[in-house]
């Protein structure tokens, strides 16, 4: 599962679409004193790992994600964080932990959950 892939699903789904629309990013984590307006990181854990496997084969790539929600309103930042985990799991991914945090000093709320999923290989075709 390519990160462009999962920025695709989230771009589909109107409501993460009207709340985030822009501030979508893969690494790149908003400095909390400059927050305006919510924002989503999607960023990978660890290398694709091969999984399932036939005949001396790998069949699929084992991914793990965070995806991090950060809002100045806590109705939003959870209203995302749901609308995303719906979203991860018709992608093929289950959450596998979470935190939601609230940085007092700069009133910003964090949820932060961790999906793991595995996809077929995108390249039987040239093995």
């Amino acid at each position: 599962m390519k990160l462009q892939e999962i920025y695709d699903a989230m771009m589909a789904d109107q409501y993460i679409k009207t709340q985030a629309a822009g501030r979508i990013k893969f690494y790149e984590f908003p400095e909390a004193e400059s927050l305006v307006n919510p924002h989503i990181i999607v960023d990978p854990l660890d290398v694709p790992r091969p999984a399932e496997f036939a005949d001396d084969m790998w069949l699929k790539e084992s991914h793990l994600y965070q995806v991090d929600v950060w809002s100045k309103d806590d109705s939003i930042t959870e209203s995302l964080a749901v609308h995303i985990q719906n979203l991860m799991w018709s992608l093929g991914f289950a959450q596998r932990g979470g935190l939601p945090e609230w940085d007092k000093d700069f009133n910003v709320f964090r949820d932060a959950r961790r999906y793991s999923g595995s996809v077929y290989r995108d390249d039987f075709d040239t093995l």
